[in-house]
């Protein structure tokens, strides 16, 4: 599941949802199963106690959310129409949310928090740059990040960790990179209805 669709299920709201150990059970299965593509780091089964669900209003959909290694970062899975099993997942980092992102371009030296002056300013100056890149992060392994050649501007974006990479399908110009990046820093959300693909990334 990309973002988009995650915050699709969000329209309309969500409310608690007890959930069974089943679900809980299954998602956490999940999880496990998907640590190596994931590339999340080894840890013990969370309790089940710490396993939570949200329901989607405007959708049957349930929202389970298996704790990581990293505070307040998830395995979302989502369970459709009563199926006892997730048909889709997501990595998520709420704390993100509520951290100020910070702009770096280490080709001028700058970092700066990422607010869209800053952006606007810096972005359509790293094109013809030796270090044409700079990146926006959130949090650890959540960032945007841009570099820019002679066919345009590349970005990519990650969600928590390697394992879940996404860049944009092809380059785009420099207005339209810069309208992304600051969609991504004032958590406008825009951004993430633009076509993007998964991204193989060898671990480190």
């Amino acid at each position: 599941m990309q973002l988009h669709e995650y915050i699709d299920l969000l329209h309309g709201g969500t409310e608690d949802h007890a959930g069974s150990d089943a679900v809980k059970r299954s998602a956490v299965e999940l999880a496990h199963s998907l640590r190596e593509p994931l590339q999340l780091k080894v840890r013990t089964a969370p309790e089940l106690a710490q396993v939570f669900a949200r329901r989607s209003r405007a959708h049957d959909a349930l929202l389970v959310h298996v704790p990581l290694h990293i505070s307040d970062c998830f395995l979302i899975a989502i369970f459709r129409n009563g199926v006892p099993t997730a048909q889709e997942h997501l990595l998520f980092d709420i704390g993100a949310e509520y951290q100020e992102p910070m702009l770096d371009c280490p080709e001028f030296g700058v970092a700066e928090p990422a607010n869209e002056a800053n952006i606007r300013h810096w972005i359509p100056l790293l094109q013809g740059q030796p270090s044409a890149f700079a990146v926006i992060e959130r949090r650890g392994g959540t960032y945007m990040q841009v570099f820019a050649d002679l066919e345009g501007f590349h970005l990519e974006h990650q969600l928590v960790t390697p394992g879940s990479h996404y860049r944009r399908t092809e380059p785009v110009s420099a207005d339209e990179a810069v309208d992304t990046l600051v969609s991504y820093a004032c958590e406008k959300y825009e951004w993430a209805y633009k076509p993007w693909e998964r991204l193989e990334l060898q671990a480190t």
